[in-house]
């Protein structure tokens, strides 16, 4: 490796943790490594199997912060006070910037509600976001 092997960490990351393909990789690195460079670094350093790990880790990840999100929405339902609602949109909050996903929360008819289904408007969720200084 020669003035290539600056760039081999960022490559990793961007391949292992991030899910690029080899061919985005060139173009983010301003195609100061080649494809056939990221395609040896990638063999030799085994980041396939680096990745599944990776994968596997984060599933499991996030299964626990969706458990979590599950009970502050159980507590908050059972006694919305200010710091149990507040406790709901941080768990919301770290599943969503953790996983990149975005739950829905939204009112629904008494006859569709179900056990642990969320219940709050998305004004609601606002409006409590804005008085705690949250990020939308």
């Amino acid at each position: 490796m020669g003035k290539t092997a600056l760039y081999y960490e960022d490559a990793q990351r961007l391949f292992v943790r991030e899910g690029f393909s080899l061919d985005a990789i060139v173009g983010m690195l301003g195609k100061k490594v080649s494809r056939k460079t990221l395609y040896n670094w990638k063999t030799d350093g085994e980041w396939e199997n680096k990745r599944k790990k990776h994968l596997e880790q984060n599933k499991e990840t996030k299964v626990q912060l969706k458990n979590l999100v599950d009970i502050t929405l159980q507590n908050a339902e059972a006694e919305p006070t200010p710091k149990n609602i507040l406790a709901l949109l941080r768990s919301i909050q770290a599943y969503e910037s953790y996983g990149g996903i975005k739950l829905q929360i939204e009112s629904t008819g008494e006859e569709s509600k179900k056990p642990g289904q969320n219940q709050y408007s998305p004004e609601v969720i606002e409006m409590i976001k804005g008085m705690y200084g949250l990020k939308a």
